[in-house]
């Protein structure tokens, strides 16, 4: 597989991570609109956004995180966050698989296990721990939204490519890839 794998943490300030198995992933976050800027301003950015990026960098696949269940975020969140999620959701979906592209889906769950080696560990510590086994791998994430990215990104090499994505698991303590 040489074509680029892109990885989207949706949320007001979204993390992407690009790359291909076996090399070092590109990374980093944006806010598709300012703050303050309406729901459809922000819709607008990450389909602009979006046009643009895959227009360049070609990806075959885009993986996303998805949506824990709204019964799961009651007291977490609001439901204009919710709605922003769902919806930045909804554009990149849309917008992709419309295109063409192999858009898939993974749960939080499922990559903590695979990049943290638990998925029993509390969001807050996760975020951390995320950024530390990015640096481990030798990656600079922007922030932790990029690393979270860049997470997904390693969990779908593991899918589309196991024997590079062996190489990601924590077990074996990379300290560069």
């Amino acid at each position: 597989m040489t074509d680029p794998i892109l990885a989207l943490d949706l949320a007001s300030r979204s993390g992407w991570a690009l790359g291909v198995p076996g090399a070092r992933p590109l990374s980093g976050s944006i806010r598709f609109a300012r703050e303050g800027h309406s729901m459809a301003a922000h819709f607008a950015g990450c389909r602009d956004w979006l046009d643009a990026f895959v227009a360049v960098n070609k990806p075959r696949v885009v993986i996303f995180e998805a949506p824990i269940a709204p019964s799961f975020m009651i007291g977490h969140t609001t439901t204009t966050t919710a709605r922003a999620l769902l919806g930045l959701i909804g554009m990149v979906e849309g917008t992709l698989y419309g295109r063409g592209f192999d858009v898939r889906e993974a749960s939080v769950s499922d990559v903590r296990r695979f990049f943290l080696g638990s998925a029993r560990i509390k969001s807050k510590d996760a975020k951390a721990a995320t950024v530390r086994r990015c640096v481990e791998l030798g990656w600079r994430p922007a922030d932790d939204n990029a690393a979270d990215a860049l997470a997904l990104w390693a969990y779908m090499i593991s899918i589309l490519s196991p024997a590079d994505g062996v190489k990601l698991l924590p077990l074996f303590g990379r300290t560069s890839a």
